[in-house]
């Protein structure tokens, strides 16, 4: 990671703590959650309380805007929310239809290769249909091709699962001249190792090797190597520098 993208990294990471981070009172936060008491200290009870005031902050803006900020460094085209729409086959999109309420129920096991050759292969026909898939992030010179990724928190729900596999097979038939790949990306592995990695509804949804990168592997890939080592420093100093500033206030 080059200085000046460290240096915005830190700016943009303490500018998102610093707007998110909420003072509290401790002893009304012991009146509303008089049990907590058994496992949290003060400390504890309100990095309980900020957590869960921040952990949808954090998928909605954080990551994504991280991503965008990382992935420019070494691409032009970085674009969030990015709406890519055409036409597909009519039978095509019933295709890709038919292999998501397959994975939905058991029916199939995932395997990525296979469903777009399955979906390639389907008659295009005269009958056209409009679709249109949005990408939290894209990055349309990525060097092997057009690149979707869908960022989401690493325990996704089995109608996130379905939906952005959809979202991927449409993705990548609507640009298939141009080698495009989709991906299921998690910012963080709470899994620690992929290996390790046990969410039974992506693991049912999404080929785990060819769709979903996890942590380090996401931010590498938009990053290159080393991407995610510089991160984790950053917010090691980031946090370190907004816990002095913190004691510094206290009264």
């Amino acid at each position: 990671m080059r200085k000046s993208t460290r240096k915005a990294v830190h700016i943009l990471l303490k500018t998102f703590a610093q707007k998110s981070l909420k003072s509290y009172d401790v002893e009304l936060l012991k009146r509303a959650y008089p049990f907590h008491q058994l496992f949290f200290d003060e400390v504890g009870l309100v990095a309980f309380k900020q957590e869960r005031s921040v952990v949808t902050k954090m998928g909605q803006t954080l990551y994504p805007e991280l991503a965008k900020l990382i992935a420019s460094e070494n691409y032009t085209d970085v674009e969030l929310n990015k709406e890519i729409q055409g036409e597909l086959g009519s039978k095509t999109v019933a295709a890709i239809d038919r292999i998501v309420r397959d994975l939905r129920a058991h029916r199939r096991s995932p395997d990525h290769g296979l469903e777009m050759k399955e979906i390639m292969k389907a008659d295009s026909g005269t009958r056209k249909a409009s679709v249109r898939v949005i990408a939290d992030l894209f990055i349309g010179d990525f060097r092997s091709g057009p690149l979707f990724a869908e960022i989401k928190t690493p325990l996704p729900n089995l109608d996130i699962c379905a939906e952005t596999k959809s979202k991927i097979l449409t993705f990548e038939a609507l640009l298939h001249a141009r080698h495009p790949r989709g991906y299921l990306a998690f910012p963080y592995n709470p899994f620690i190792t992929r290996a390790a990695y046990a969410h039974s509804f992506t693991k049912r949804i999404m080929d785990m090797q060819a769709e979903v990168l996890i942590a380090d592997e996401f931010w590498d890939t938009i990053g290159g190597k080393g991407t995610f080592a510089d991160l984790l420093e950053i917010i090691e100093t980031v946090g370190d520098e907004l816990r002095v500033e913190k004691t510094k206030g206290a009264p």
